[in-house]
């Protein structure tokens, strides 16, 4: 099975539940219901190496977002810290992972340097989207979806620039 395969599942089950939109949980419960169907008629082959796989990068993923809440336990202590919050792999950059009981606080210092540079980041990509929102705007108010203004030809907009403004 590929992820060409699991992304037009999830793409049409997303699709069925129109402009109401669906939860995230109910579309991959949706979603692993037809593949389980389309897997027990013999038309969908599973790589269990692939699947395992994949069960590793979400355990990664998910020690990952607990890093924050681990550093902020250690901190502040509203929730005392357990041994077995030494156990969870923290990401500390550069594809690096290590337990927490094993990080240093060179490796602390690395981990607040990445992330300043991922604040930069994302505040630059919403100054983008922002951007981008602001032009299509009127598009959108004026179709009412984003479909509607494709099909009616309304990208990119056909936006006036602003004038030039003279300081001093």
């Amino acid at each position: 099975m590929s992820k060409e395969t699991i992304t037009r599942v999830y793409r049409e089950t997303v699709g069925l539940y129109g402009a109401e939109g669906v939860s995230r949980q109910e579309a991959i419960e949706s979603g692993v219901s037809t593949l389980m169907s389309e897997h027990r008629a013999g038309r969908l082959d599973v790589d269990i190496e692939r699947y395992f796989r994949s069960r590793l990068v979400e355990a990664d993923e998910k020690d990952g977002r607990n890093a924050d809440t681990i550093i902020r336990r250690a901190a502040f202590g509203q929730v005392p810290l357990v041994a077995a919050d030494l156990d969870v792999v923290v990401t500390l950059g550069k594809g690096l992972r290590k337990q927490w009981g094993d990080v240093t606080l060179s490796d602390l210092t690395a981990m607040n340097e990445i992330r300043f540079q991922n604040y930069k980041q994302a505040e630059q990509s919403y100054s983008d989207f922002n951007a981008a929102l602001v032009r299509i705007r009127e598009v959108m108010m004026q179709h009412g979806t984003f479909g509607a203004a494709y099909e009616a030809d309304g990208f990119p907009p056909n936006v006036a620039e602003e004038p030039m403004r003279r300081t001093g």
